[in-house]
């Protein structure tokens, strides 16, 4: 497996790491190790195109790939988080940074690291 396409292909590739992990590493073969680091590559590489995020964090950089991903609007996504529209937009446009309990929400609601999301701001 040098290339992975689809996401059936990305699953079973996944079952197939974990099953060659469970082993443990001081068990494999030679050949497990040249698997492990195949399927480790195609993975990553998978993972870099189905799930982009920027390197650096960048809040509006996050809601932003939100809205396009879930095909939102900026209201759209205002009303889900509980806030304006217009203080969604200041963000959007860096006039204004979030707030804690917008962090919290965006955290809650989309399961995005914490940690992540202070770093971006």
């Amino acid at each position: 497996m040098s290339k992975i396409e689809t996401k059936l292909a990305y699953y079973r590739a996944m079952t197939e790491l974990e099953t060659l992990l469970e082993k443990g590493i001081s068990n494999h073969t030679a050949e497990e190790e040249a698997k492990l680091d195949e399927l480790s590559d195609a993975i990553e590489a998978w993972e870099n195109i189905a799930f982009p995020m920027p390197l650096k964090p960048d809040f509006p950089a996050i809601l932003s790939y939100l809205m396009e991903s879930r095909k939102l609007k900026q209201n759209q996504l205002a009303t889900e988080l509980g806030i304006s529209s217009g203080f969604l937009s200041n963000i959007l446009n860096r006039k204004t940074a979030p707030n804690v309990e917008l962090l919290r929400e965006v955290h809650l609601r989309y399961q995005i690291d914490g940690n992540m999301l202070l770093e971006s701001i």
